[in-house]
């Protein structure tokens, strides 16, 4: 009776045995499943973390108050490579690669705040956009979707309400020191790019922070009849900013040894003559008191490509879509090699060249700002002190 009884024991101890494999099997493989997503999460957010590092330690050349914290940034981003990558040979227990990730995350949201707080160097701007004077120009080792001077654009964003307030201030003072005085002197910006490069949004962004009383803006075409009949800088003399005003072309006397150029509308010898007519024009413009502040807004095909796009696919913006833009594109190397050679021949020590990325919005709207703050700067102006008896003037409207 009693062996009777073993032999029905072995066989229930030998399925419960079974079972408890099967599911132990069943859990490692659950186990693995996890830990192996869990390492990609890790994988990935390292990488992210690498290259937030990478950034910080590239920043850390140029702000010496950020140097210790993103060497710490880095060192910690390379601990938890050398963590993620020794536990590849190894089981990861879930909870061990959640602190993984969590710890990776927690790195990745301290390195951004770093930078969203890291202040914009008071370097000039000029100084990291302007093309030497004389000196060989290649566009195409110039990075269009680069951003001299700034890390990202909630930098820009933060400082935007003071930049606003500072080209009012300045650009008030410029007007009154004209209107209440003799003061002579004026800007003019020069807006000059590939089609979509942003001319018209620039104006828009930029000079609508301004006072259109002391604003004058002019967007120049193709010529029309009337100025056809004159040389070709008659229309720009005719729009130039008067005393105590900022002048913005969009486009400018540069279409006449740019489209002339690229298109065969003028004869080479005309077009070699007019980049030494138009550096007396300025140098006269600067010598009268203005001061010329001309921006080439570098894009890149790419981008000028996906901006003809949205301009086809949103009925919105439909209406800036010109079939010839199609037809510029295709002249994309000699409309690149006529504005190489006009930058080289018309930038001078009176009148440079700054060439502005613009294939982020958000910068190119910025470093125009900021390169016209710059301007005004330069000629500090100051508000007229009045020609009558303050005192006595007092007393009059007290009297009255």
């Amino acid at each position: 009776m009693a062996q009777k009884q073993d032999k029905q024991k072995k066989p229930a101890k030998a399925e419960d045995a079974g079972k408890a494999e099967k599911a132990a099997r069943a859990e490692k493989l659950r186990t693995k499943e996890l830990t192996k997503a869990v390492r990609a999460k890790a994988d990935k957010a390292v990488e992210v973390t690498k290259a937030t590092a990478k950034s910080a330690a590239k920043k850390a050349k140029d702000f010496e108050a950020e140097a210790r914290r993103a060497q710490e940034d880095y060192k910690a981003a390379k601990a938890t490579a050398k963590a993620v990558l020794k536990a590849e040979d190894a089981e990861l227990a879930p909870e061990e690669a959640k602190q993984l990730v969590e710890q990776v995350a927690a790195q990745i949201v301290a390195a951004e705040a770093a930078f969203a707080d890291a202040p914009i160097p008071d370097t000039a701007l000029g100084e990291l956009l302007r093309l030497k004077p004389g000196a060989p120009v290649d566009l195409a080792a110039l990075e269009s979707g680069a951003t001299p001077g700034v890390e990202n654009r909630a930098q820009v964003e933060a400082q935007l309400p003071a930049l606003a307030a500072r080209v009012a201030e300045l650009q008030e003072r410029l007007y009154a020191a004209a209107a209440g005085g003799d003061s002579k002197r004026r800007v003019l910006l020069v807006l000059q790019g590939m089609d979509t490069s942003g001319k018209g949004g620039t104006v828009r962004h930029v000079v609508g922070l301004l006072d259109p009383n002391g604003t004058r803006i002019r967007a120049f075409k193709a010529p029309t009849v009337e100025e056809q009949a004159h040389d070709f800088l008659w229309r720009i003399r005719n729009n130039v900013p008067e005393a105590g005003q900022i002048g913005i072309f969009d486009r400018s006397h540069y279409e006449d040894v740019l489209v002339a150029k690229v298109r065969k509308l003028v004869l080479p010898m005309h077009i070699g003559r007019r980049y030494n007519t138009i550096n007396r024009f300025e140098k006269s413009l600067v010598d009268d008191g203005a001061v010329v502040v001309k921006c080439f807004l570098h894009i890149s095909p790419d981008e000028q490509r996906e901006r003809l796009l949205a301009r086809l696919e949103n009925p919105a913006k439909r209406w800036k879509y010109n079939p010839t833009d199609v037809d510029d594109r295709m002249l994309w190397p000699d409309f690149q090699e006529a504005y190489r050679i006009a930058l080289e021949r018309c930038g001078t020590e009176a009148a440079p060249w700054y060439v502005v990325p613009a294939d982020h919005k958000w910068y190119r709207n910025y470093a125009v700002l900021r390169l016209l703050i710059e301007a005004l700067e330069s000629i500090d102006p100051q508000y007229p002190a009045g020609d009558f008896d303050l005192a006595a003037e007092r007393e009059r409207v007290l009297e009255s």
